[in-house]
């Protein structure tokens, strides 16, 4: 049984597929994921995660759209080939990035929303500092 995806394991997984070139499928990803978190998952399980269903989306269309710059990838120098796939990755990490914050920002708003409107909860009570409690422990240590 695999354990639970933890936050930064779904990190790690959409970094792969900002960086991921040739061909993506759901076997190779796998199995790719499996090398690097050290632990196998299942597509059922993956895909259940939106960040990685989102991120799996994009690199899809990506290569989609990028078939022809294999090639051109292929010619050149070592460096500038390198170069060429950092700057490829940041701008894929780029865009997956801007894709999670306008999902966290249509979030925020609905919440927001649903939160006056249902709730009738002021602008202010929603920006109070978050109280955390401490721990008995903590309280007998002052």
């Amino acid at each position: 049984m695999s354990k639970r995806l933890s936050d930064q394991d779904i990190e790690k997984a959409v970094r792969l597929l900002d960086a991921w070139t040739g061909k993506l499928t759901w076997e190779r990803y796998l199995a790719v994921l499996a090398t690097e978190l050290g632990q196998t998952y299942t597509k059922a399980g993956l895909r259940k995660q939106s960040r990685i269903l989102n991120a799996w989306e994009m690199t899809r269309k990506r290569l989609d759209d990028s078939v022809e710059a294999a090639g051109a990838r292929s010619n050149g120098d070592a460096a500038i080939v390198h170069a060429r796939e950092t700057i490829t990755r940041l701008r894929n990490e780029n865009e997956r990035l801007r894709q999670e914050n306008q999902d966290l920002l249509e979030r925020f708003l609905r919440w927001s929303y649903n939160a006056v409107t249902e709730r009738g909860m002021t602008p202010e009570q929603l920006d109070r500092e978050i109280v955390v409690p401490r721990r008995p422990a903590e309280r007998r240590a002052k």
